[in-house]
């Protein structure tokens, strides 16, 4: 195994624990908030139990599986982190109205890093399944975003190939998006300067072309990828 992969593997087992522990923290902090004891004095309230320090604790949880998934995630990280953190505090209310503990009707306090106010567990669930499916779609969003800025399903293609190269010359099309010219040699050594359209934001970056081995010339069969990092030329 190499080291890349070495190093890929382990982020990836980091991911999936952190996903494990947001999910596990979010649900804790509504299944036991009614258990909550609260004490109270003249600066505030405050307790020592694990459940209302859940919040927080998911929060920062959700936050550095964000920065720990983004290497996969790309553009999605934020809505999947939203989600995921959503789905697990909704489903700590279910388990708890099916455990007794609480009912649709119950009225109670939850804190979301600062009192969020006393409402219903119906009105909660509502509100956590709305920023679920929220979440959702900005995953979505950005998923779609990203597979585009980086050609991925492209270059799994086995009939395309990669090759370092540079933009030139810049006329704008529609929006932040704009005509170039992308400069790139193909497997064999061949020179190709290809027109296409690309987002404004390629131009500071260390770009990729991505072309059909039997046809590098062809501007239909020929895209730019915007890698996370800077790749080698592959072939």
């Amino acid at each position: 195994m190499s080291r890349k992969t070495y190093g890929l593997t382990l982020r990836g087992f980091a991911c999936a624990l952190l996903a494990l522990q947001v999910w596990l923290v979010w649900h804790l902090s509504t299944y036991d908030v009614t258990t909550v004891m609260w004490e109270c004095d003249g600066e505030g309230c405050g307790s020592d139990q694990f459940a209302a320090m859940a919040p927080e604790l998911g929060v920062a949880s959700a936050a550095l599986l964000g920065f720990v998934a983004a290497r996969f995630l790309h553009r999605a990280t934020a809505g999947a982190v939203i989600a995921l953190s959503a789905s697990g505090a909704a489903a700590g209310w279910h388990d708890a109205v099916a455990d007794g503990r609480v009912d649709y009707g119950t009225v109670t306090d939850f804190m979301l890093v600062v009192p969020a106010g006393r409402h219903s567990v119906s009105f909660w669930l509502t509100f956590l399944l709305a920023v679920a499916a929220a979440g959702c779609l900005i995953a979505l969003w950005g998923g779609a975003v990203s597979l585009r800025r980086t050609a991925a399903l492209r270059r799994l293609r086995a009939e395309f190939s990669t090759a370092e190269a540079r933009l030139e010359g810049w006329r704008p099309v529609r929006g932040r998006r704009g005509e170039v010219t992308v400069v790139f040699h193909d497997t064999r050594g061949a020179r190709h300067a290809v027109p296409v359209v690309v987002d404004r934001a390629a131009l500071d970056r260390p770009v990729l072309a991505v072309y059909d081995r039997g046809r590098p010339a062809d501007p239909g069969r020929t895209r730019v990828a915007v890698p996370r990092r800077r790749m080698l030329r592959s072939p």
